[in-house]
């Protein structure tokens, strides 16, 4: 009967980790439109911005510079900071998509928070 209660106990601490993370975490997805000439939703256009939205269900809009040469690499260290940004809250990018032509461009980041 002791050795039972000394497995038991055992598998308890093992187990403990597991169980203290229960609930923690998520995912977040940010999405930019960048590159967004012709990008039509509904009857407008999306200005250049970036979305997030935590595993909470919270949302956070990030306005960017309008499209251009000149604001090309501004919105590069706009989105970079915000990845950055991102890291600093505990978040770890797992995948990364972009999709478009040119003059339409999105890109999706999906973030994981351990």
């Amino acid at each position: 009967m002791k050795n039972y209660f000394q497995v038991t106990l055992v598998a308890l601490l093992f187990a403990a980790p597991v169980f203290s993370h229960a609930g923690v975490g998520g995912y977040a997805t940010m999405r930019v439109f960048d590159c967004n000439k012709a990008v039509g939703m509904g009857t407008g256009y999306i200005s250049a911005k970036i979305f997030i939205i935590y595993e909470d269900g919270n949302t956070e809009e990030l306005p960017l510079l309008p499209y251009s040469d000149k604001n090309e690499l501004d919105n590069l260290k706009k989105v970079n900071q915000t990845i950055n940004g991102m890291k600093a809250k505990g978040y770890f990018l797992i995948t990364q998509y972009t999709c478009g032509e040119q003059g339409n461009l999105v890109s999706d980041y999906t973030f994981l928070k351990q």
